[in-house]
């Protein structure tokens, strides 16, 4: 055979008969990238490309929107992360993220408080964009008995000097937390629609709890920046969106590009950290874990076919948000993830435990994917076995998937879009399909709907992870509880035993809930959204003798107390406190009256055990108004039912979403809460 007809036979397997790449072809000039993020070398060149615009503000509350994000000033931080507690050792341990203008000294830190604080300075970057980044290890005494511990900080900066305080859980406290994902707006959000909201005011509602009792720890369910604007704001970037089909997935990524990405990224996470003065409070007195998502890298990292997904600029985007990401989420660098205590095959996952009974793990699930899978096989048996050694004594493990683990099936819009993203580029150029296009050539629901958990092609790596959980609940008698966010809705599903093999709820080791709390600022779904959602099926039996369902949770609307006729999504901002309950003395509990949500004995399907909580004031500030549908109508319409003891476990996870009103009142935004209480396992 001649190296002509080779060639040939090459063409055709990459080209369609147009001459335009195949979506589903490797990458002609990156076909087996060895990690995500791995391109080639990108050839010499004496052209240069244009530099960043001028920075200039938009016309909202939040600095947030600076196009492109302005240079931070002379000091960032410090910015308080938690890593785990070590019994053995009665530490408390984590970090802070301190930057400082490399024209300066270092700055020094003190710590007052009741309890021994030994800290040491660790150098993550001499010189990043003329800034010194800095790391400071913290191990705090943990000492027994309940409450919390006070630590107080001030850092002499030697031209200022800022000061605050975090709290720490004693080592039988009961820990109270925060989650919430989607700290931002998208590229689809209008101006006016981001200024009518603000970025604010569901933040300023969570950190008025915290001022009432004090949140031990903050949990970023991904999308902590929105990077999406770089696109337009990054000329390169812009032209390269617009290149021809071709062109554009074999394009190299230069240095000098690589250099401008990674400023963008450390500007925004700046941007957002420091001058959003919101998160900056958050940052320096709750101490944080985080997990990325899609917004972090680009819209859809991941779930893209081979001839994006491996194509030179995509990778290239993705290891300079994967260096940002590392640094701003998790203080550490590309070389020091893993003395870190982050782990994986590629990705970096973590686990933490907090204090006697609780524990989260932390799920990468953006830096193995790809239309096929999420996580390498090696990284769940990692995960399993970091699981396997470490639960000892464990009451409840809180497992962290930015994308819900459960949700709602579409398989009639994936064929559709699926069909649509084969379709030769000719015909994606066509004016009424290019509308309904990406950025990147493909449909813009295509990546969304790749992203779920429950698609077909990712259904059955869920399917046999759901096992292996269930396996783990049995075999460590822990409670399983998925938190996730992405989809800029809550709602709550539920996995648990099966009809007659079912135990009581305290026994069922299959019972396992999906908390959904999302998007803490980014725009909710249209009501439209929201009533197509509730048309799909929402139970199915998933694995043998295990049944799933996305539950009637939300039973009265957050803005009258009026019934909802929606009841398993809610188009509001909202958040989600965690609190650890124990001690749980009287046989009886509240919840709502028969036709709400219940609790039946265990022959009987189980309702879970809810209520409507108390709200804000007007202004959206603290918890201490009554239910919202106690003072919307004449009298209560709560009844207290007797509740067998064998429900109420020793160490619950209470959950509470708190809502915001999408009615604006002259006020603010009132918020409305909605409790869960989850039992642990015996």
């Amino acid at each position: 055979m001649t190296c002509n007809k080779v060639s040939d036979d090459i063409e055709e397997e990459v080209k369609d008969k147009h001459g335009d790449y195949k979506v589903n072809a490797p990458n002609p000039v990156n076909s087996d990238p060895q990690f995500m993020g791995d391109y080639p070398e990108p050839k010499p060149t004496t052209s240069k490309i244009p530099d960043l615009p001028p920075s200039t503000e938009a016309p909202t509350e939040s600095p947030a929107l600076n196009r492109p994000p302005k240079p931070p000033g002379p000091a960032l931080g410090p910015y308080f992360n938690f890593i785990t507690t070590d019994l053995d050792k009665m530490l408390w341990m984590g970090s802070a993220l301190i930057f400082r203008q490399i024209s300066f000294d270092r700055p020094h830190i003190e710590f007052i408080c009741d309890v021994n604080v030994d800290y040491d300075w660790e150098i993550l970057y001499e010189n990043l964009f003329d800034m010194c980044a800095y790391r400071i290890n913290m191990s705090i005494e943990l000492r027994s008995g309940e409450g919390n511990e006070r630590i107080n900080w001030k850092v002499d900066w030697g031209d200022k000097q800022t000061n605050g305080s975090f709290h720490v859980a004693r080592l039988d406290g009961k820990w109270r937390g925060g989650f919430f994902s989607c700290n931002g707006f998208d590229a689809t959000v209008s101006e006016q629609t981001a200024s009518n909201l603000t970025y604010s005011d569901v933040w300023d509602h969570l950190l008025s709890i915290h001022d009432e009792d004090p949140l031990n720890l903050l949990i970023w369910g991904g999308d902590q920046n929105y990077i999406d604007f770089i696109f337009e704001d990054v000329p390169y970037l812009r032209a390269w969106t617009n290149m021809e089909w071709n062109e554009k997935w074999t394009t190299d990524f230069r240095d000098d590009v690589k250099e401008q990405v990674e400023q963008y990224h450390f500007y925004t996470y700046a941007e957002n950290w420091q001058r959003r003065s919101e998160v900056r409070r958050a940052l320096t007195s709750i101490p944080s874990i985080m997990m990325w998502d899609d917004h972090d890298i680009f819209d859809g990292a991941g779930s893209y076919p081979p001839l994006l997904h491996d194509s030179p600029v995509m990778m290239g985007m993705f290891l300079a948000a994967q260096k940002m990401r590392l640094l701003f989420q998790h203080h550490t660098t590309f070389d020091k993830a893993r003395q870190h205590q982050l782990f994986g095959h590629q990705g970096h996952n973590f686990f933490a435990r907090c204090g006697r009974n609780l524990a989260i793990l932390g799920v990468d699930g953006r830096t193995e994917r790809n239309t096929e899978i999420i996580h390498h096989e090696e990284t769940w048996n990692l995960i399993f076995n970091k699981l396997e050694n470490n639960l000892d004594g464990i009451e409840h493990l809180i497992v962290i998937f930015p994308v819900p683990f459960s949700f709602i099936r579409v398989r009639i819009a994936e064929t559709i879009f699926e069909h649509m993203k084969n379709l030769p580029n000719k015909w994606r150029k066509l004016s009424p399909i290019k509308r309904t296009n990406s950025i990147f050539g493909l449909p813009e629901l295509y990546d969304d709907l790749l992203d779920e958990w429950v698609h077909e092609n990712h259904i059955e790596e869920r399917n046999n992870t759901l096992r292996r959980f269930q396996q783990l609940a049995e075999e460590k008698r822990v409670r399983i509880t998925y938190l996730s966010g992405d989809v800029h809705c809550c709602g709550v599903s539920r996995f648990q035993t099966r009809g007659s093999l079912r135990s009581p709820p305290i026994n069922d080791a299959k019972l396992m809930y999906q908390i959904i709390s999302s998007a803490i600022v980014n725009i909710p779904p249209s009501k439209t959204a929201i009533r197509v959602a509730h048309l799909f099926k929402t139970k199915w039996n998933p694995v043998p003798d295990t049944i799933e369902e996305i539950l009637d949770f939300f039973e009265r609307r957050a803005e009258d107390g009026k019934k909802a006729f929606h009841k398993k999504f809610r188009p509001n901002r909202n958040w989600c406190l965690l609190e650890e309950c124990s001690n749980v003395a009287s046989t009886t509990m509240t919840v709502m009256k028969k036709k709400r949500l219940r609790v039946l004995h265990h022959k009987d399907q189980l309702i879970a055990p809810a209520e409507l909580g108390p709200t804000s004031n007007k202004k959206g500030e603290g918890d201490q108004e009554p239910p919202i549908h106690s003072h919307s109508q004449k009298g209560s319409c709560r009844e207290r039912i007797q509740v067998d003891q064998q429900y109420i476990g020793t160490y619950d996870l209470k959950i509470r979403f708190w809502l915001e009103s999408t009615q604006k009142h002259e006020e603010g935004r009132q918020f409305v809460s909605y409790d869960l209480l989850i039992p642990d396992l015996k």
